[in-house]
């Protein structure tokens, strides 16, 4: 199943995805919003480390971006995704390469719209909180692993300028607003 409805916004920690798509909610499109992020902050809440170890972590994230996908697959409107089960099945490839097994014909059958919008490392505005630990350098790090991920998963990738949230939000829905 493809859902040309459904774009992704990816990329490393702190290249301004959350902002880009919470402003896209004020033009009235909505997205699904990162589940690592919520992962974290329900482990935060009850006095866990933020996160547990690579393989379930990402296999908690794959699960929850699966269901987020499934869970809205008969929408036909616009649906924009902070992040993906492409970026968490990533993540198990990298960390376990048996669970990874167990998913791969699962996002290898289902594909979002083939455009990826993906925001490259930007310093200026990078900054770590209680979910973002990640050092800058790791961010780069993100962004090249998911910028080679997605290109082998013949996913056509767009790079978004480093631009005001506005001229960021004019840009993608110019792109999809396109035939």
């Amino acid at each position: 199943m493809t859902k040309h409805s459904f774009y992704i916004i990816t990329g490393g920690p702190g290249g301004g995805k959350t902002s880009l798509l919470e402003n896209l909610a004020t033009h009235g499109y909505n997205f699904i919003p990162e589940t690592a992020r919520q992962i974290m902050k329900e482990r935060l809440a009850k006095g866990l480390a933020p996160r547990p170890d690579p393989s379930t972590f990402a296999q908690q994230i794959f699960e929850l971006d699966w269901k987020n996908f499934v869970s809205n697959s008969d929408l036909s409107s616009l649906l924009f995704f902070d992040r993906s089960f492409m970026d968490s099945a990533c993540m198990l490839f990298d960390s376990d390469l048996n669970s990874y097994e167990n998913i791969r014909d699962t996002y290898m059958a289902n594909r979002y719209n083939n455009m990826v919008f993906i925001t490259p490392p930007w310093k200026e505005i990078y900054r770590t909180d209680d979910e973002r630990d990640q050092s800058f350098e790791q961010s780069i790090e993100v962004y090249t692993r998911l910028a080679k991920w997605y290109k082998e998963h013949d996913y056509d990738m767009v790079i978004l300028p480093k631009d005001t949230i506005e001229n960021r939000t004019k840009f993608i829905l110019n792109l999809v607003s396109q035939p």
